[in-house]
């Protein structure tokens, strides 16, 4: 995308762009954007001189040495010049898009294409321009036509487009969008169980339920069918049935800690407490780098009148993340039924101070 510009070793034409967690715009990662450039100091004469030569490959040296405001400045000389030099108003979008100033970058690569409309790399980043804008309608015809492009085809923003076309409803296309991103075949079982993952990450537990089902339609015995779709009905409030899919689950997939997790916890919803501690038992014998089946153990303990057990389980829990409110909250209850009166007090003011740090941070600043 930013030819020639070395991250890790690479180009940034080679680097892939990937976006986690919940489809926030904050855990955006996309290509250039928020790569870290090395910043290879430069004299006042050097910048000077590398400007002087009025050319983009001048301000493109600029960019690589981390210089993006002096090459911005040179850009703009050369963009708004009588006859700008060939690919000025491209390269002074890529300055704006890495310096986070996307509605210039925007008028920029608009600018671009009007002069060139067979810019492939101007078409890309418009369309990760508008990604970042949160106007993923208007930036997916670009996103799908500098996809196309050979000249661009070592690019990967097949997450970006499945996203894309999420919001714009057309899951078919969002399932080979992220079957391409992670090399397996688009109509497997695999593909289907793949969107419905990214599609309960964005709260779309029905559409989610349907690929789901589709999986396990195709791959009967494939992990995580199950699971998704105890989540997709966790969502909706329906208990039973998330039970009963979470219990599917470990008839394929005994080795998945968190599946465990959530039996736990509904186990101790629905008072079956054997179960419940046979489940925790399982997730901590297979990751004990999560807080969260401590964290039920200790609730589930003192369910049965076993605070001194509880507290084993919240302590350990409390020395891993000591800013858990839970924890503090279950443990002060186990410190008061075991008469530790102060360190109840003790961890009621830790939950007390949480709260109101996160009312405090809730409010607008005067």
């Amino acid at each position: 995308m930013l030819a020639g510009v070395p991250v890790n070793g690479h180009s940034v034409r080679q680097v892939t762009s990937r976006l986690r967690g919940d489809g926030t715009m904050a855990r955006l990662t996309v290509l250039a954007g928020l790569i870290a450039f090395s910043t290879t100091t430069l004299t006042s004469q050097q910048i000077a001189g590398v400007r002087a030569t009025g050319s983009v490959e001048s301000a493109d040296q600029l960019m690589k040495q981390g210089h993006i405001a002096e090459a911005i400045q040179a850009l703009v000389e050369l963009a708004s010049s009588p006859q700008p030099p060939k690919g000025a108003r491209r390269e002074l979008g890529i300055a704006y898009y890495r310096s986070g100033q996307l509605k210039l970058a925007e008028k920029q690569f608009m600018d671009a294409m009007s002069e060139d409309p067979t810019d492939s790399e101007s078409d890309q980043m418009l369309g990760l321009t508008l990604y970042r804008l949160n106007r993923r309608s208007e930036a997916l015809p670009y996103l799908e036509r500098a996809h196309q492009s050979t000249q661009l085809s070592n690019i990967d923003v097949n997450y970006i487009m499945g996203r894309c076309y999420i919001d714009a409803s057309k899951f078919d296309e969002a399932r080979v969008a992220f079957a391409t991103q992670f090399g397996i075949a688009p109509n497997s079982g695999a593909a289907h169980l793949l969107l419905a993952q990214m599609l309960l990450q964005v709260e779309l537990a029905d559409a989610a339920a349907v690929e789901a089902r589709k999986a396990l339609e195709l791959s009967p015995g494939i992990a995580l069918a199950h699971f998704a779709l105890g989540k997709v009905y966790l969502a909706k409030g329906n208990t039973d049935e998330a039970l009963k899919e979470f219990e599917s689950e470990v008839k394929v997939n005994p080795s998945y800690p968190e599946l465990y997790q959530f039996l736990g916890d509904l186990y101790i919803r629905t008072n079956q407490v054997p179960e419940a501690q046979q489940a925790l038992t399982n997730a901590l014998a297979l990751d004990q780098s999560s807080t969260g089946p401590f964290i039920l153990m200790g609730r589930l303990f003192l369910n049965d009148n076993d605070p001194q057990t509880a507290a084993t389980y919240l302590e350990h829990a409390e020395q891993m993340d000591s800013s858990n409110v839970v924890t503090h909250y279950l443990l002060a209850q186990a410190y008061r039924r075991m008469g530790r009166k102060n360190d109840a007090e003790r961890e009621l003011v830790v939950v007390s101070n949480m709260h109101s740090d996160t009312n405090s941070k809730g409010k607008s600043p005067d």
